[in-house]
């Protein structure tokens, strides 16, 4: 009788454990996406605050304005579940794939396709926000501000879905194969950087090196 079922056993069709991964999702790279970009935001709610000409000091007891919460909880929200959602639908970027390689191009062009759906409509946001009286002040202006981002969150995916996935090896041919994937990465982080400066330096330009608190 056991030789009858483990026949049976073996006639059943197995289900790959690859198959069933694909259809999953990376929670995790969701959770570090949403943890990363709402780090960043508060980071620049900061800046801003402490570059402003009325900031107290950092020893001064924290003031918390209704509006001022509002105002950046309505912009995290916003932005958190815009890029969640075109990351999703657009880039399919939290699909697991087993089969495939670890690559900075593919990361990189996840990350600047979502970018590029995502910053017009954070811009459609401030224009809503701002008409509704909660606008952000901000110590730079919107392109810095969203190059930026993109220059965080290339950096985030591509440890996540590429660096964080290169065991060690001794293999000549692996460490060459590594190379290149860094390689690929400091010269898009690099341009990435260098725009976002470029642009800072162009809006110091504008402003006349004077107060240039804007609206965000």
């Amino acid at each position: 009788a056991r030789d009858d079922d483990a026949r049976d056993d073996d006639a059943r069709p197995r289900e790959d454990a690859r198959d069933r991964g694909r259809a999953l999702e990376d929670g995790l790279l969701v959770l570090g996406d949403v943890t990363v970009l709402w780090l960043f935001l508060l980071y620049k709610k900061v800046s801003a605050v402490s570059a402003a000409a009325d900031f107290p000091g950092w020893l001064a007891p924290i003031e918390v304005t209704a509006r001022s919460a509002a105002a950046f909880s309505i912009d995290a929200a916003w932005s958190l579940i815009l890029w969640v959602v075109v990351s999703a639908v657009l880039t399919k970027s939290y699909e697991i794939d087993w089969d495939e390689t670890p690559s900075v191009r593919r990361a990189t062009s996840e990350v600047v396709q979502t970018w590029a759906v995502w910053a017009p409509l954070q811009a459609v946001g401030v224009v809503f926000a701002t008409k509704g009286g909660l606008a952000q002040e901000a110590s730079h202006g919107l392109l810095v501000s969203t190059l930026t981002a993109l220059g965080v969150m290339l950096g985030w995916r591509c440890y996540a879905k590429v660096f964080s996935l290169l065991a060690p090896s001794r293999s000549s041919d692996n460490a060459a194969s590594d190379d290149v994937e860094w390689g690929e990465f400091y010269r898009v982080f690099g341009g990435v950087a260098a725009l976002c400066v470029a642009c800072a330096m162009a809006e110091m330009i504008h402003y006349g090196g004077g107060d240039a608190s804007l609206e965000f």
